[in-house]
């Protein structure tokens, strides 16, 4: 014997409706009916049916009179089958029975947010893109970014103890997701942010694939902190390149940051130089490579103090401590710190130590990207090199980028043309009290 009951999923709001089937003692079902009651407490505990004292509850009432005749025909389809009992009826026969019945498409596996994510990484692997009219693949330091932001998904799927649909990614959505990352898994704002960008790329990517989503996922933004620029003046520098080091571990991480702070690499270009890279071209040295992240081609003049750090090394460059790009990266990092504290870079400055903004020995604050950094910043507050000059070498596209880089804003370059505005009336007010004198 079959029982149908029907009961609000909660005391009071908007709600799906549930049903609950009982099947003998041994079956017992308990679904959601994909249908939704505006009000909880316009509900008739007594005939387990709302209210008829709405028009949508007269609806909600007839529809839901409607679902359990379809039900009592399918168990009906059931009792005359000679091969099966109603005690073989699963749950996902039902699910998909009420599917059928509110004209919905069984939810396939891709319509889910990691199973699609995990698909996505995987198939970066495949794709290119286009930067500079070159055709380029996916690196896979950028795969490893989405891999990472998967784990990130999977833990908030399980806190939610539901499974994320790609149709319900939105705006809402993305608040709950940063309120995970604020308070469950705490994590600095521009890592929240670039999360935020990586759900929405993925999210337009099942569009494009023809997967149903939000339209509102489109007012998902993506976001960063103020931009904090650590680097080190070249008076810094010299400290660094004057200070003798307490042991040979500490002198080949000084050598590599040496080098970092006077060809503007990044750490993973630094990673695969190589003496084939030392080039003389039209008489001149030269550090010729291809740049990792970007693909583009670089010929870097070799600064006299690179090559005295060379020629420490026999015309070569120093030795790696590792060849896992990983183990350098972070053994570097670590050493980097201790070369800076030694040569007593120790200034407390503003800055953002393990994603937390405060005021710290600046010395803390050097990682593997400040002589990078520190080269664009140097050179373009010399006033002796153009920004091109100086784009030409650190491998930056555009001079928005650059300037945001060295956290130059347009104003700053509009304090820049005022300077020269002024020597220009200065030379043309000589000029005109010259001419006078004459008259």
């Amino acid at each position: 014997m079959a029982n149908i009951k029907y009961y609000p999923y909660k005391k009071s709001g908007t709600c799906k409706v549930y049903l609950r089937l009982s099947i003998g003692r041994h079956k017992d079902f308990r679904l959601s009916t994909g249908l939704t009651i505006k009000e909880a407490k316009d509900w008739n505990e007594s005939k387990n049916l709302p209210k008829t004292n709405s028009a949508h509850n007269k609806s909600l009432k007839n529809r839901l009179n409607d679902l359990t005749k379809a039900i009592e025909e399918f168990i009906d389809e059931v009792e005359k089958a000679e091969n099966k009992s109603i005690l073989d009826i699963e749950s996902k026969e039902l699910k998909k029975l009420i599917q059928h019945f509110n004209n919905l498409e069984p939810t396939k596996e891709f319509d889910y947010l990691i199973p699609f994510a995990k698909w996505y990484c995987e198939d970066l692997k495949k794709r290119t893109y286009i930067r500079n009219n070159v055709k380029s693949y996916f690196k896979q330091n950028t795969i490893d970014k989405y891999l990472n932001f998967l784990k990130v998904l999977e833990k908030y799927q399980n806190h939610l103890g539901k499974r994320i649909k790609i149709k319900d990614v939105n705006n809402a959505f993305a608040n709950d997701l940063l309120d995970f990352l604020t308070d469950v898994e705490p994590k600095s704002i521009n890592t929240k942010g670039r999360y935020i960008k990586r759900l929405k790329t993925i999210i337009k990517d099942a569009q494009l694939n023809g997967y149903q989503v939000d339209p509102d996922y489109l007012n998902i933004k993506g976001f960063t902190d103020e931009n904090i620029v650590t680097y080190l003046t070249f008076e810094e520098i010299d400290k660094i390149i004057d200070k003798k080091m307490p042991t040979e571990r500490l002198q080949i991480a000084k050598d590599w940051f040496i080098i970092s702070c006077f060809t503007a690499q990044r750490i993973s270009d630094l990673h695969r130089f190589t003496k084939n890279n030392i080039q003389k071209i039209d008489g001149g040295d030269y550090i010729v490579l291809k740049q990792f992240k970007t693909n583009k081609n670089l010929e870097i003049p070799i600064h006299h103090i690179v090559r005295d750090v060379l020629k420490r090394h026999n015309n070569d460059f120093p030795p790696k401590f590792t060849d896992n790009e990983q183990s350098q990266r972070s053994l570097l990092s670590s050493l980097i710190k201790e070369v800076c504290r030694i040569s007593g870079i120790r200034e407390k400055v503003k800055g953002r130590y393990n994603g937390i903004k405060g005021t710290y020995p600046k010395y803390k604050l050097i990682s593997n990207h400040t002589g990078r950094r520190s080269f664009a910043c140097n050179f373009y507050n010399s006033g002796n090199w153009t920004t091109q000059e100086i784009m030409n070498i650190t491998g930056h596209v555009n001079e928005k980028n650059f300037l945001t880089y060295i956290d130059k804003s347009d104003s700053t370059l509009s304090r820049i043309a005022r300077s020269k505005f002024d020597e220009m009336e200065k030379k043309y007010l000589k000029n005109k009290e010259s001419k006078l004198r004459v008259i």
